[in-house]
């Protein structure tokens, strides 16, 4: 999107930086681009993100060209929540978005930070968190192509409010009937992006040549949504608290397609019928259970198998193997904190309709991961696949031992 505080931006730098110097520029004219620009005042930025439709969030991405050998300072003034930004700073590109890093870890504050421009600098992005679009699901799918029609199916699950063609995958036993069916989802929040980089993790345990990974082919079919508010992961928007409700409200009124064709796709193809449901999130940017891997507990009168609950959660302990740690301590029960019915007064979230509608459940969860520190370890998108791999894993081996 294209504000005129952008613009005022542009002549503002351009007015200071004449004779030659390089034009500064600072927009949203990126992949998920997000960020109101104030003022430039000198050396300093002042901005803000943008909530659209939403209540208060933490959400910007925004590009600086034109900087290149100065020194700048970015000052949010919307500190709502202490500021916008997480705990190891912001996730930087200077290579077009190829890679990214966090070079202000520990040099950032939770409402600005300062960033030095190399020489040759003259491009950078700027995300509060690593990003994923649709262009990232796209190099997962190209990635695997080879299974494409024998282990790989991708589809469309319907067309988003503005018209676009939003995924979905099956994944292992897609040509025959399976005997059992798993479901995971991510993005119900647009801008949650490191649940996406946990839903690939997962996936790809189905494509790896183990004895893990043929009997998974042979014998689950995983269905997958990546993205559950399709236009507000491509349009950069905070997603959480959208009125008259975000997408994760809407399993009782249904006004979003994407929730809608998720509960018919499960009803159509999987004869209302799973094994495994798995929505994926992010919490806060920082302190407190938002710098934990986490599950907000489900309530125990509508929970399908409680036992199987715990014991997944001892597996998922005792198994684990990459650098984010899940320790069930962390978990939040039901009716404590924010995680009671008074959340859920828009509407049932997907866990909740999962747990009173699809039949044969016996894993049912919320996972909650942290944009950038989790117990203390630097987050990142391999660490996310790794953990997704490890969610697998123990629904794996829970699967195994049923008869």
């Amino acid at each position: 999107m294209k504000h005129n505080l952008l613009l005022c931006a542009i002549l503002s730098a351009a007015a200071t930086y004449a004779n030659g110097a390089p034009l500064l520029k600072i927009d949203d004219d990126l992949p998920a681009g997000n960020i109101i620009v104030d003022a430039v005042e000198g050396d300093t930025v002042k901005l803000q993100q943008d909530l659209r439709d939403s209540k208060q969030w933490f959400y910007w991405a925004f590009r600086v060209r034109g900087a290149q050998g100065r020194t700048l300072s970015f000052d949010f003034t919307n500190k709502k929540g202490n500021g916008p930004v997480g705990v190891r700073g912001p996730v930087v590109s200077t290579d077009g978005g190829k890679t990214f890093t966090y070079p202000l870890d520990g040099k950032s504050k939770s409402d600005g930070f300062t960033y030095t421009f190399g020489a040759n600098d003259n491009d950078v992005l700027f995300y509060e968190c690593h990003p994923y679009v649709r262009a990232d699901w796209d190099k997962f799918v190209k990635k695997h192509s080879k299974q494409l029609g024998k282990h790989f199916a991708v589809e469309t699950l319907c067309r988003s409010r503005k018209g676009a063609d939003v995924p979905a995958a099956r994944i292992g036993c897609i040509n025959k009937e399976p005997k059992f069916r798993y479901f995971i989802s991510a993005r119900h929040h647009s801008s949650e992006s490191m649940a996406s980089f946990v839903l690939e993790g997962a996936a790809e345990i189905f494509f790896r040549d183990d004895k893990r990974g043929e009997w998974l082919r042979e014998n689950v079919e995983l269905m997958i949504v990546p993205f559950a508010d399709y236009d507000g992961v491509q349009a950069g928007d905070q997603g959480k608290g959208r009125k008259p409700h975000d997408h994760n409200r809407d399993y009782t009124k249904f006004i979003y397609p994407e929730t809608k064709a998720i509960t018919e796709w499960i009803a159509s193809h999987a004869g209302g019928r799973l094994h495994t449901f798995i929505d994926i999130h992010c919490p806060w940017i920082r302190d407190w259970e938002n710098e934990y891997v986490y599950s907000p507990l489900r309530d125990p009168k509508i929970l399908p198998d409680a036992d199987i609950e715990k014991r997944f959660s001892e597996l998922l302990e005792k198994h684990q193997t990459g650098s984010m740690k899940y320790e069930a301590k962390h978990d939040i029960p039901f009716g404590v904190g924010w995680n009671s019915g008074k959340n859920h007064a828009q509407g049932w979230p997907a866990v909740t309709w999962a747990c009173k509608k699809v039949k044969g459940l016996k894993i049912v969860r919320t996972f909650e991961i942290p944009f950038a520190n989790a117990s203390g370890n630097v987050v990142t998108p391999e660490s996310c696949r790794e953990f997704g791999g490890d969610i697998m894993n123990v629904v794996y081996l829970l699967t195994k031992e049923e008869k």
